[in-house]
């Protein structure tokens, strides 16, 4: 068997792809923390749609609902989410009159380098195709369970 040189182009190649997919492991992340993240992402519209709803209901009735399952009972959802990996049910608090907390179980902390989601400043009321919704960036999160002590808008927000 005859032996090849190894050409220095070809090491430098090798090197270079190592290098590139070290570095996307780095920035990116493993498949696993991808996969939490993703996860947490989905608590997070979870908490987020059901803020929105329950803010409309309040807007409605000038009452907030007692229990999330009211939200069905309405006809505002078809079904309670719930923890889109282990099934748990978030947690849906009446604090008061007029204000509530909603909780759920986070992997990891709010990625604080992800503008998108995460943006700085006070909560932000707009109105949406399903009422009057929060801006994302009430969500921040820390890694465990974290609650959002939340208030409707005010009614002539309509």
């Amino acid at each position: 068997m005859s032996e090849r040189p190894v050409s220095r182009a070809g090491v430098a190649a090798t090197i270079a792809a190592v290098l590139v997919v070290i570095a996307g492991l780095f920035m990116l992340g493993t498949p696993s923390r991808a996969r939490a993240r993703r996860l947490d992402q989905l608590r997070v519209e979870d908490l987020s749609r059901l803020s929105s709803l329950i803010d409309g209901f309040w807007l409605e009735h000038a009452a907030l609902p007692r229990s999330l399952d009211t939200l069905v009972a309405t006809r505002r959802l078809d079904r309670v989410p719930s923890d889109p990996e282990n099934h748990s049910s978030y947690t849906y608090l009446v604090s008061d009159e007029r204000s509530y907390r909603l909780c759920a179980t986070f992997a990891q902390p709010s990625d604080s380098g992800d503008a998108s989601e995460y943006e700085g400043g006070n909560i932000v009321f707009r109105t949406g195709p399903h009422g009057v919704m929060r801006g994302p960036q009430s969500w921040r999160h820390g890694a465990g369970k974290s609650c959002f002590d939340l208030t409707p808008p005010p009614k002539d927000s309509k």
